[in-house]
């Protein structure tokens, strides 16, 4: 059954406006984000509309990386948005099982992990080799996709991931494909140690 409306669960909104930039945001964002339906002076609601969120993220690009080009901004919306989920009760536990994964294993974990923060999200990651992958995400929950960039890069360097790179190869300006590739960090099992992966579904 396909839910009535898109909702971004309240631990998603805590992991990026609250863990990650809580001690960045201007008055003026605040303010900004509050008018759009966050008031991070009161406790989280258990959820928020998708619609919501992309108004949160617009909000946050433009107080908390002025002047910035918008790529650039989401991007690092993303990444940071990965780090404060780690700051999280769910996120800790997460994120330690993730450094012992190894990047492989932790992108057959990604749509769980990007469900766990909303009722209607969808990840395929197929054409997995050892240091390759391509990842088609049904909804990228920004308004163009470099947030999910951010967030999935991230996720491969706290997997111990080298030089990981996620690049948009298809974007239809609510689903995406991402080419990932990252090279083995000196510190990674050797690759004929996981068992092979060909195909992964969500």
């Amino acid at each position: 059954m396909v839910p009535s409306e898109k909702q971004i669960f309240a631990q998603s909104v805590e992991a990026l406006f609250v863990r990650a930039l809580g001690p960045y945001l201007t008055r003026d964002g605040r303010q900004k984000l509050k008018a759009a339906g966050l008031n991070l002076s009161e406790p989280l609601r258990p959820h928020y509309s998708l619609e919501q969120w992309r108004a949160f993220l617009d909000v946050a690009a433009r107080d908390v990386f002025p002047g910035q080009p918008l790529e650039t901004a989401y991007l690092e919306l993303g990444a940071r948005y990965l780090k404060g989920f780690q700051q999280t009760s769910v996120g800790r536990a997460s994120m330690q099982l993730v450094t012992h994964l190894g990047p492989r294993k932790t992108l057959e974990r990604v749509p769980y992990n990007l469900r766990a923060g909303n009722n209607f999200n969808e990840v395929r990651v197929e054409e997995l080799s050892t240091q390759d992958a391509t990842l088609w995400v049904k909804d990228v929950l920004a308004d163009n996709p470099f947030f999910a960039c951010g967030f999935l890069a991230e996720t491969l360097r706290a997997s111990g991931a080298g030089s990981p790179e996620v690049k948009p190869i298809a974007f239809d300006g609510t689903a995406a494909t991402y080419r990932l590739t990252w090279s083995q960090a000196k510190s990674q099992r050797p690759a004929g140690t996981l068992a092979p992966v060909r195909r992964l579904y969500g």
